[in-house]
């Protein structure tokens, strides 16, 4: 069975438009996340644990959020295409319960939730990645895993396969399970 990674945050669902509102309450003036043209987006602009305590905060409240409109039909379809679904995140351990009542409440099938800053761990054994970073997709490329995201301005100006939506995402993963690609 084939594994893949598939992120949470700005894969799954939206979480640019409610950290920039966190990030603009706690840093009048923080740019809007229209205008995060690099991952680094925030250096300079505010302390590196101000903006982790406001994303772990996030990550508590995941329950109530909304995934993207299309991530149940996605996971499905990766589920009976007969992929083993890795949840991973780039979260803190005890957001683990809020994000598993997230995944749960909203029908989105997965086989495991891997919670770490570090996602190359997961690629011995995946065929593929789906992510919003460009350094993940960077790292998975320098390993030979296939790689796709949804396209940002943060990841807009990279060399990774980046789309529009997660039905382009699937059909993507598709072909390259049909040429059996890595990458």
């Amino acid at each position: 069975m084939r594994r893949i990674v598939v992120d949470i945050d700005n894969t799954l669902w939206d979480l640019a438009p409610v950290l920039c509102e966190r990030l603009q309450e706690a840093s009048p003036g923080f740019p809007h996340h229209s205008q995060w043209h690099d991952w680094s987006f925030w250096k300079g602009l505010i302390p590196a644990d101000r903006l982790y305590g406001i994303i772990r905060d996030v990550h508590m409240e995941q329950d109530t959020f909304e995934p993207y409109r299309d991530s149940r039909d996605f996971l499905q379809r990766l589920r009976g295409k007969g992929f083993h679904i890795v949840i991973a995140s780039h979260r803190e351990r005890e957001t683990y319960a809020s994000t598993e009542r997230w995944l749960e409440k909203h029908g989105l099938p997965f086989d495991e939730i891997h919670l770490s800053y570090d996602k190359t761990v997961l690629f011995d054994d995946c065929w593929a990645i789906v992510d919003d970073s460009p350094v993940t997709l960077e790292k998975a490329r320098q390993a030979g895993i296939v790689r796709a995201g949804l396209r940002n301005p943060w990841n807009e100006s990279e060399e990774h396969p980046l789309f529009a939506d997660l039905g382009e995402i699937y059909r993507y993963l598709e072909t390259q399970c049909t040429a059996g690609k890595r990458d």
